[in-house]
C-alpha cells in the first residue's frame, strides 16, 4: 500500500508539472462553473416571467372592471379577458434544464377552443434546438468525457515511449499497481471536480436538499467511472498515444453524436408524431365551418355532450355568445382523439428511447439527469393535461353565467379559476437508469480487467 501511495504521490507532481493537463482541468472547471450560472440564470429568468404573469392577468381583469364598471355579458369576459397555464419548474431545474427552454412553460388562455391554444406557442427557434443547453448536465455528460480522454489517453503508453517503463519496472513495483495508481488519481482529479461542481450547482440553484442529492452524486461517480473504465479498456490493448488518442475521440463520438443521431432516426420512423399544426388546422376547420351550420345543428351537438343546459331558451337572435362558445368547443371535441394520440405518441417515444438508451451512457444519463430535474418529456406532456383541466374548468365557471344569462360583474373575477403547476421528479425512471449505468461500468471494466491480464500474461 505505501508504494502505491508514493506512486500517487509521484503523479501528482507530473500533473503540476504539466501545464496542458492544468489548463485542460482549469477549462472544464470554468466550463462547469458557466454551465452553473446559465441554468440558474434561465431558470430565474422563467421564473421572473412567470411572476410577471401574475401582473398581465391583473392588468387585464382591471381593464375589463373599467370597460364594464356594472357588469357585461360573460361572452365579452371570455372573449377578451386571458389568463395562463403557468408550468413551474422544479428547484433541480437548473442544474438540468432539459426540455424547459425548447418547450412552452407558460399558455396563454381564454374561453375559445383550446387546442390553437396549446400549440400556437410550439414553433421554437431551430437553432437553439441544436446547440442545446449549456447547464451543468451538458457539462458532465458531454465535456467529462474529454476530460478524462485528455488525462487518460496515455496513461501506459507514455511511460513505454519515453522509455521509463523498464525502469519502473525493475522495482519491486507490478505493472497492474503503475496502472492502478495512476488511474487512482486521475479519478480523484476528476470526481473531486465533478463533485464540487455539482455541490456549488446545489447550493447556487438553492435546490431542495432531498434523496436526490445522493443520486446525483452517484451518477455523476458512475458517469466518470464509465469513462475511465472506456479509458482502461484502450490503455489495456497497450498501443501507442496516438491510436489511444484517436480511439477514445471515436468512442466519445459514436456514443455523444453518431448513436443518438441514429436512435433519433429510428425512433422517429418507429414512431413518428403527428404534427400539432395538422390538429390546429383541422380544429380551425371545424370552428369556422361552425359559422356556416344551422344553430339548432350545433345546440343539439353539444347539448348531447352537456344536456344540463338544453333546457336553456331557444337562440332566435342572429348572434349570441353561447352559440359562439358552443361551436368553439365542438372544434375541440372534433379533434380530441387527435390531441390524445399526439400526447400518447410523445410519451410512446419517449419510453422508446428509454428502452433503447442503454445503447448510449451519455443519453441515458442525461435523461436521469432531466428526469430528476422534472424537466423531461413526460413532465411536458403532463403540464399540457394539466392546462386541458385548467381550460375544462374556466368553462364550467363560464358556462352558468352563458346558458342562464346571468350578468358578469366585476366581483365575479375574484371567484375565477387560477392555474399552478410544478414539475415534479420521476424518481423511478431515474433509478432505472441508475441501474443501467451501473451495468455499463461493469461490464466495460470487467472487458478491460480481462484484457489487460491477458496482455500482461502474454507479454510475459
Amino acid at each position: 500500500m505505501k508504494k502505491f501511495w508514493i506512486l500517487i504521490k509521484y503523479e501528482w507532481l507530473n500533473f503540476r508539472a504539466d501545464k496542458g493537463l492544468l489548463i485542460l482541468v482549469t477549462l472544464t472547471l470554468l466550463a462547469g462553473l458557466y454551465g452553473i450560472y446559465y441554468g440558474t440564470t434561465e431558470v430565474q429568468r422563467q421564473q421572473q416571467n412567470i411572476a410577471g404573469l401574475e401582473k398581465l392577468t391583473e392588468h387585464n381583469v382591471e381593464e375589463l372592471k373599467a370597460k364594464y364598471p356594472e357588469g357585461t355579458d360573460a361572452g365579452d369576459i371570455g372573449y377578451y379577458h386571458s389568463t395562463f397555464a403557468v408550468h413551474h419548474p422544479d428547484s433541480w431545474a437548473s442544474l438540468a434544464l432539459g426540455q424547459r427552454d425548447v418547450n412552452p412553460y407558460y399558455i396563454k388562455l381564454r374561453l375559445l377552443n383550446l387546442q390553437s391554444q396549446l400549440y400556437d406557442t410550439e414553433n421554437i427557434n431551430p437553432q437553439k434546438v441544436l446547440a442545446g443547453n449549456f447547464d451543468l448536465s451538458f457539462v458532465l455528460v458531454y465535456l467529462f468525457p474529454l476530460l478524462i480522454i485528455g488525462l487518460c489517453f496515455n496513461i501506459l503508453s507514455i511511460e513505454k515511449e519515453q522509455g521509463t517503463l523498464p525502469l519502473l519496472l525493475s522495482q519491486p513495483i507490478s505493472l497492474p499497481l503503475i496502472v492502478g495508481a495512476k488511474l487512482t488519481f486521475r479519478m480523484l482529479v476528476v470526481l473531486g471536480l465533478g463533485l464540487l461542481l455539482s455541490i456549488l450547482a446545489m447550493i447556487w440553484g438553492k435546490v431542495l436538499p432531498d434523496g436526490r442529492v445522493a443520486l446525483w452524486l452517484g451518477v455523476v461517480m458512475l458517469y466518470c467511472f464509465f469513462w475511465f473504465a472506456v479509458a482502461f479498456l484502450v490503455a489495456a490493448l497497450q498501443k501507442n498515444s496516438a491510436f489511444n488518442a484517436v480511439t477514445l475521440l471515436g468512442v466519445w463520438l459514436l456514443l455523444t453524436i453518431v448513436i443518438p443521431a441514429l436512435l433519433n432516426v429510428y425512433v422517429s420512423i418507429k414512431q413518428p408524431i403527428p404534427q400539432a399544426l395538422a390538429l390546429t388546422i383541422q380544429q380551425r376547420e371545424v370552428v369556422h365551418g361552425g359559422w356556416d351550420k344551422p344553430k339548432r345543428e350545433t345546440m343539439d351537438k353539444f347539448f348531447a355532450l352537456y344536456p344540463q343546459w338544453r333546457d336553456t331558451t331557444e337562440i332566435k337572435e342572429r348572434f349570441v355568445w353561447r352559440w359562439y362558445y358552443a361551436f368553439h368547443h365542438l372544434g375541440d371535441v372534433a379533434v380530441q382523439d387527435l390531441a390524445t394520440q399526439y400526447k400518447q405518441t410523445l410519451l410512446a417515444r419517449h419510453e422508446l428511447v428509454q428502452k433503447l438508451n442503454v445503447l448510449s451512457v451519455p443519453v441515458n444519463v442525461q435523461g436521469i439527469f432531466n428526469a430528476m430535474a422534472g424537466s423531461d418529456l413526460p413532465s411536458y406532456v403532463q403540464f399540457l393535461q394539466s392546462a386541458t383541466r385548467y381550460h375544462d374548468s374556466l368553462r364550467e365557471f363560464y358556462y352558468p353565467f352563458l346558458f342562464r344569462q346571468i350578468t358578469f360583474t366585476p366581483a365575479d373575477f375574484a371567484r375565477e379559476p387560477r392555474h399552478s403547476f410544478s414539475s415534479a421528479p420521476d424518481v423511478d425512471s431515474a433509478v432505472n437508469g441508475f441501474v443501467k449505468l451501473l451495468g455499463s461500468v461493469v461490464v466495460v471494466f470487467g472487458a478491460g480487467l480481462l484484457l489487460f491480464r491477458w496482455k500482461t500474461a502474454s507479454v510475459k
